[in-house]
């Protein structure tokens, strides 16, 4: 069983990295789609485009820790913000953004602890 959990986590992780690397690159690609909002930059959103990308390769090999630091770097600075209070798509990627939250906390809670 705990197992198959670690498996959703790393499934969800991927999913939603995906969605998130999708997302900033449709920004990057479109820049009147995202990227006029105040406060997302290009250099913010190459950035969460990278922390997406590496968030999904941590998530595919189970490091949680990792997971967990990039859904933090990705987070603060633009989910957070937009998360409830525009309607605007950026928000979508503050629910991505807790997504790999929820990858991070169903892998380090079932990972084989090392004695």
């Amino acid at each position: 069983m705990s197992n198959a959990i670690n498996w959703v986590g790393r499934v969800v992780g991927v999913l939603s990295a995906g969605a998130l690397a999708l997302a900033w690159a449709f920004a990057l690609w479109v820049p009147s789609a995202g990227l006029t909002l105040p406060g997302v930059s290009v250099v913010m959103a190459l950035a969460s485009f990278a922390f997406a990308v590496f968030s999904g390769v941590a998530s595919a090999y189970g490091h949680a820790a990792v997971v967990a630091l990039l859904f933090l770097a990705s987070f603060f600075p633009i989910g957070a913000t937009f998360l409830m209070q525009t309607e605007h798509w950026v928000r979508w990627v503050g629910w991505g953004d807790l997504g790999l939250l929820v990858a991070a906390v169903l892998m380090w809670a079932t990972a084989r602890r090392r004695v």
